[in-house]
């Protein structure tokens, strides 16, 4: 069985962002490390757009100056078609793939699939993790509320001409709409620098993530699960896959193009996903409470929740954890696609909450070896479960 120094050394200390040499070295790495223990390992390649949110940002940054300018300028209908139009370019390339910028620096990336068949399964357990990074300036608690701001401030934008062509229109109207307008525009200009810092400040970081916990400890955590797969008597009816994901970073585009590859109609046999995010800090497992999008959010699998705790009871003595918060991962690519999933978490001791998280203090120290070795048992015994019973 592959040393947790040897995967944590390829996966937990050096970063591997999308459209660089490290992320293909990493991706050739874990392939010929599963495929060493004996699984069909490979890979499966899609075209990635590395550059999506970091374009974002500045298209962000650009609209807001633009929308200021014009309404600043007087230009009602150029400041609202910028309020309307810059939202929907964002919207439809994050939230729906359209690629209305990403391809700018379009190149080929892989996925690595490992898979442990039978001859005649009756159901299909996927096992997620990305094994790429991304290094931000904030991690996800300090863009939480700038994020939330999206629909208001957007709101704004768009009311504030009309408002200010009213005003025009009663007594002291000059003054109200002058004033109306430099809100609105400082407003408008001070979201797109915040949107900027947020998605693409972090290109410029002179520190790297090396995505300890985010998600290089969850990918060792699969090798050495599907080593112990291979090792053990087969699964009586449930077909496993491996899936080690890479675009996740950048807006879980990986994911959502293998899910639309892979579901574009409905599975021939009933597949469930777990996905795995920040494992190794602890024992203390929890699934995230929802997976969202910019005006929508779903919930994890109710079945599969409850099995899942099922065996963390017996495992550890204690519920399965369900946080407070929700966020954007891999599991959010399935469930839009009506696949039972939900993601796996930990948590670290004596924080609610996991921080620093795309920086570069997600390094190697944060993992435990042990509490990683207690997540292959319990993920041996969740599969285990699910061929016994199933969600």
């Amino acid at each position: 069985m592959t040393s947790w120094n040897a995967l944590l050394q390829q996966l937990a200390e050096a970063p591997r962002e999308n459209g660089t040499l490290a992320l293909q070295q990493t991706a050739a790495f874990l392939q010929q490390t599963l495929e060493d223990a004996g699984l069909e390992a490979g890979f499966l390649a899609f075209t990635a757009q590395p550059y999506r949110l970091r374009l974002a940002g500045v298209l962000a940054l650009a609209g807001a100056l633009l929308y200021g300018r014009a309404l600043l300028g007087g230009r009602n209908g150029l400041a609202l078609a910028a309020a309307v139009l810059v939202p929907m370019l964002l919207l439809a390339q994050l939230d729906y793939g359209v690629p209305v910028f990403g391809w700018i620096g379009a190149q080929r990336q892989v996925h690595v699939r490992a898979r442990i068949p039978l001859d005649a399964p009756v159901r299909r357990l996927l096992l997620t993790a990305h094994y790429d990074t991304k290094t931000d300036v904030l991690d996800h608690v300090q863009r939480a509320p700038i994020e939330r701001m999206a629909v208001p401030v957007t709101l704004l934008m768009m009311l504030a001409p009309a408002v200010a062509a009213v005003a025009l229109r009663v007594g002291r109207g000059r003054r109200l709409a002058t004033g109306i307008r430099r809100f609105a525009a400082g407003v408008a200009v001070l979201y797109g620098l915040a949107m900027f810092v947020a998605l693409s400040a972090g290109a410029f970081a002179p520190r790297r993530s090396p995505g300890a916990l985010d998600d290089g400890g969850a990918c060792a955590v699969l090798v050495r699960l599907a080593e112990a797969l291979v090792a053990m008597p087969p699964l009586a009816r449930t077909e496993v896959e491996i899936l080690l994901l890479s675009a996740e970073e950048v807006g879980v585009q990986g994911s959502a193009e293998l899910a639309a590859q892979f579901f574009a109609e409905a599975p021939s046999l009933p597949t469930y996903v777990v996905n795995l995010e920040g494992l190794g800090a602890s024992t203390d497992h929890a699934v995230l409470a929802r997976e969202r999008f910019t005006l929508r959010s779903l919930a994890p699998d109710a079945g599969l929740v409850e099995l899942l705790d099922a065996v963390h009871r017996e495992q550890f003595a204690k519920p399965l954890g369900v946080t407070a918060y929700g966020g954007a991962t891999d599991a959010r690519s399935f469930l839009a696609r009506a696949i039972p999933a939900a993601t796996l978490i930990t948590l670290e001791p004596g924080t609610p909450v996991t921080r620093g998280l795309h920086s570069a203090r997600d390094d190697r120290a944060r993992l435990d070896e042990d509490a990683m070795e207690a997540s292959v048992a319990y993920l041996l015994a969740v599969v285990r479960a699910v061929d016994e019973r199933g969600p």
